[in-house]
């Protein structure tokens, strides 16, 4: 027969393996639910300086630009556009930044607000493009107010080259910035948006499981099976992954 002080040890082994059993699972269902999380992160400063030479950013002027020489001399991806005469076919290049002049562009597609006729297509339709409109004229900025409020930034055209590097640096982040672009998706899905689908929710599954496109829309369709929402959430991860590609 097994004495008490044995019996007593045999009990104490078996229940001390019990919760440490108990105990190694739950560690391994948490460090599952840790590995499978994928959130969407900012670029650090070096994945920024690393990045930013791949942005693509589109300048639009009828005349000359000041220092776009410059901007490709020191690494930057530019390109310059005279005029624009088919707005989708230009959105669809795949510009991170584009650098608007106010007047002497557009005419042939919007002829009486010019550029700024060209930034409100682009900030309603292309939302995702940021837009810095190029200007010397405050009177036209404050004749168009409601069009100018939708620039993500101004660009004088008397700035030096630091300050408008600088300009141009502080807008290609914000084009890089996974916070700026769920905001504006926020706001696409707020449209779409039905019924108890709860965009807060949503935005929360692409924040935690955004650099993971086939997890993160599993988890979302897990919440809705409205199709306009799979389909805007769908195109912000795919967004956000070619983001994330240019600082690897």
């Amino acid at each position: 027969m097994i004495g008490k002080v044995s019996l007593l040890i045999l009990i104490t082994k078996t229940m001390f393996s019990f919760f440490k059993n108990k105990e190694d699972k739950s560690k391994k269902t948490e460090a599952h639910l840790i590995d499978e999380l994928a959130p969407l992160t900012e670029f650090s400063h070096e994945e920024f300086e690393k990045a930013k030479l791949k942005a693509r950013i589109a300048f639009v002027d009828d005349e000359e630009v000041n220092y776009v020489n410059r901007l490709q001399k020191d690494g930057y991806n530019v390109a310059y556009w005279e005029d624009i005469e088919n707005i989708d076919d230009f959105a669809n290049k795949g510009y991170n930044v584009v650098v608007l002049d106010i007047q002497g562009i557009g005419k042939t597609i919007s002829e009486s607000s010019e550029g700024w006729g060209i930034l409100k297509y682009l900030k309603n339709t292309y939302p995702h493009i940021v837009v810095i409109m190029y200007t010397g004229a405050d009177w036209s900025i404050t004749k168009f107010k409601n069009q100018a409020d939708q620039a993500d930034d101004f660009i004088g055209k008397d700035f030096d080259y630091l300050d408008f590097k600088y300009t141009l640096d502080t807008n290609i982040k914000k084009a890089f910035s996974n916070k700026y672009h769920l905001e504006i998706n926020k706001r696409e899905l707020m449209k779409v948006i039905k019924g108890t689908d709860s965009p807060d929710e949503i935005i929360q599954i692409l924040q935690k499981y955004g650099k993971d496109k086939e997890l993160a829309i599993k988890k979302v369709k897990e919440v809705t099976s409205n199709g306009e929402v799979i389909k805007t959430a769908s195109a912000f991860l795919s967004l956000a992954k070619t983001i994330f590609d240019l600082a690897n």
